[in-house]
């Protein structure tokens, strides 16, 4: 499995922290690091933001068994080892095409020192890490071993659960996100697009910026949410998207899709005219709908029998319904019902109006129309 390469660089940094000393007594040496990450093209503020960072660390003097004893390091090579009384120096190589180079320069005393270390990755690219180390005093290094491995190990589990908890996060945006775009067809509810629908005839850099970084996240929702955005336009332009839509949704849908939802209704009444779709007229069209509507539903009844002239003929049910409700919300272009009625009439004429699409029988429309 491939190592964290930030994880590696630690482990490369830890192994060359104490350098070799000249007393045998001595099992450990604790150091106090200072150390500043590097990195082409970053940023003056992340720069600032990773550098200067200072940590005590206990270390065994032998360099090369400090680094073939961490767990990070098992996948990498230490080769070139050279060692003076001055200077230490190696060079790293790890699966992958991963390698380093590390120099440090001591002083004459070694209780102080210098260092680099440059390391390559194919993926992360080059950084480069310089240090500084000051000498405090002795110490366990293998109880510090064993406590440093013991604190990698539970940060190693609390990143392993984050990280789960994360992509289940991400399955779980991702599922609702994509039951979003599909009820926004079903229901004609652009709202449910999210940014998909709000972006989706828009060029701005801010639209732009959010597109291209949810389609690297959610190459899937990408895909599937623009081509419904595209398919909730292609219905909303016809009479069944456009009579499910209804005004609120159907505004939505025309800043969506870039239209103008009264400049389509027009548009979609006078085909609907020729077509003889009724419902869609009754509800959309009020122009067209009032000689009809005085024709065929004023003062007329759902619930008389069979072959009364007082009954709603079967062909304008539809018709007389959506007529019925367009005067209770008001015509579609914001006009209140031509005759205003008492309220109690208007509160019968709702109940009655629910009454009928549970296919109950109604008399929703009497009194609606001037004679």
């Amino acid at each position: 499995m491939r190592n964290n390469h930030s994880a590696v660089v630690a482990a490369v940094l830890a192994a060359l922290l104490a350098p070799r000393t000249s007393s045998a007594a001595e099992d450990g040496h604790l150091w106090e690091v200072t150390s500043r990450m590097e990195m082409p093209d970053m940023p003056a503020g992340m720069m600032g933001a990773m550098g200067g960072r200072t940590a005590t660390v206990c270390r065994g003097e032998d360099e090369r068994e400090n680094v073939s004893k961490d767990k990070e390091m098992k996948d990498c090579e230490i080769s070139d080892l050279k060692q003076t009384p001055a200077s230490v120096s190696m060079t790293v190589k790890c699966t992958e095409g991963r390698s380093g180079k590390m120099e440090f320069a001591y002083n004459k005393a070694r209780t102080e020192y210098k260092g680099t270390m440059r390391m390559k990755d194919p993926e992360h690219g080059e950084m480069t890490m310089r240090l500084t180390g000051k000498r405090l005093g002795p110490c366990d290094a293998k109880k510090a071993r064993a406590e440093q491995t013991a604190k990698v190990e539970k940060i190693k589990a609390q990143a392993a659960g984050a990280q789960a908890e994360y992509q289940e996060m991400s399955r779980r945006s991702e599922r609702d996100q994509l039951k979003g775009c599909a009820k926004a067809v079903e229901k004609m509810d652009p709202d449910s697009l999210g940014m998909w629908g709000h972006c989706y005839k828009k060029k701005d850099a801010d639209c732009k910026s959010m597109v291209e970084t949810y389609t690297k996240q959610q190459p899937k929702v990408a895909e599937e949410c623009t081509a419904k955005a595209a398919e909730l336009c292609k219905r909303y332009q016809a009479e069944e998207g456009f009579l499910k839509a209804g005004r609120t949704h159907g505004e939505a849908a025309a800043r969506v899709c870039g239209l103008n939802h009264d400049d389509l209704r027009k548009k979609l009444c006078k085909g609907a005219s020729k077509n003889e779709s009724y419902e869609f007229v009754g509800a959309q069209c009020p122009d067209q709908a009032k000689p009809l509507a005085k024709k065929h539903c004023a003062g007329r009844s759902y619930t008389v029998k069979e072959g009364d002239p007082r009954r709603v003929e079967k062909k304008w049910f539809k018709f007389c319904k959506a007529v019925a409700g367009a005067r209770l919300e008001g015509d579609e272009d914001g006009e209140a019902a031509e005759t205003p009625a008492p309220k109690e009439v208007k509160d019968k004429a709702k109940d009655e109006a629910k009454k009928a699409a549970k296919g109950a029988a109604v008399d929703a429309l009497k009194g609606l129309f001037g004679r």
